[in-house]
């Protein structure tokens, strides 16, 4: 499926669903500063999931997912370091074991591809991962966008619910300038899909959504940092299901670098507490 039809029916379905629950939550409209970021917030991580489809797509889940999530852990571990945030020993062997999974994944496969077994296309030469970090460093810096501007919302003032809709709005509105252009491109998307699939859009709008409450919500209650690392190991249950619904394998240094990178990350998250 394209990926902008994707990122369209998931943001329509997201906003549908939040305006509902604004509504009928009664909660009172913040200040313009906290709808800001709340909406930079929005911003930042559709254009992290755009990538972050791409990459599912084109490589292998069991990478994408872990390496996306180590660098969307990494990146506010690293500005709270340089805003002066203790530098623990587990802190720094997080972030270097995190620079050594990414080595590990890299490595060019010997021996064949990796992937899956049904026939989805998941080549491991050096370009293809090369590409595929490129996407994945992009959907993990926009996640990281997410949680930094999101805190800032939260910090200005915003509650929960204004705050989600302005972060669907922009993400609806980043998508729909996206369409702008590619139509002024002349590059149209297929909009052609069986309607079979339409639950599984449905059902992902609604699990886009459901995350970034459910960290708004855990991110109110405690540290930023803690908040992000622990929704950052979800990688775990998507390598999981990638290898039980699409049988996707990995070689001996590739599994050893997907291990790494959940350990990196789990390192960083004691390294903030």
């Amino acid at each position: 499926m394209s990926v902008v039809v994707s990122l369209t029916l998931t943001q329509l379905t997201g906003i549908t669903a939040t305006v509902v629950l604004v509504a009928a939550s009664g909660e009172a409209v913040p200040g313009g500063l906290a709808l800001a970021w709340a909406a930079l917030a929005g911003a930042s991580g559709v254009c992290g999931l755009g990538a972050f489809y791409i990459a599912l797509a084109r490589g292998t889940m069991g990478l994408v997912a872990p390496l996306a999530a180590l660098i969307a852990a990494a990146v506010p571990a690293v500005v709270g370091l340089a805003n002066g945030a203790a530098q623990t020993p587990p802190l720094l062997a997080g972030i270097a074991t995190a620079l050594l999974a990414v080595v590990l994944i890299s490595l060019p496969a010997r021996g064949g591809s990796t992937g899956s077994t049904d026939g989805r296309a998941t080549t491991a030469s050096s370009t293809g991962i090369s590409n595929e970090l490129s996407l994945v460093l992009l959907a993990g810096l926009g996640f990281a966008g997410f949680f930094l501007a999101i805190d800032q919302a939260r910090a200005a003032g915003g509650e929960t619910w204004w705050p989600i809709m302005m972060v669907r709005a922009a993400g609806l509105a980043v998508v729909a300038l996206l369409l702008v252009v590619m139509a002024a491109r002349r590059r149209f998307p297929s909009y052609r899909f069986p309607l079979r699939l339409l639950p599984l859009f449905v059902l992902s709008g609604l699990g886009d959504l459901g995350g970034n409450l459910f960290f708004l919500l855990a991110n109110a209650q405690g540290d930023l940092a803690i908040a992000v690392v622990l929704s950052s190991l979800y990688p775990i249950v998507t390598a999981l299901l990638a290898r039980l619904f699409l049988h996707e394998r990995l070689n001996a240094l590739r599994t050893a670098g997907v291990g790494l990178a959940v350990v990196g990350v789990v390192l960083i998250a004691v390294g903030q507490l």
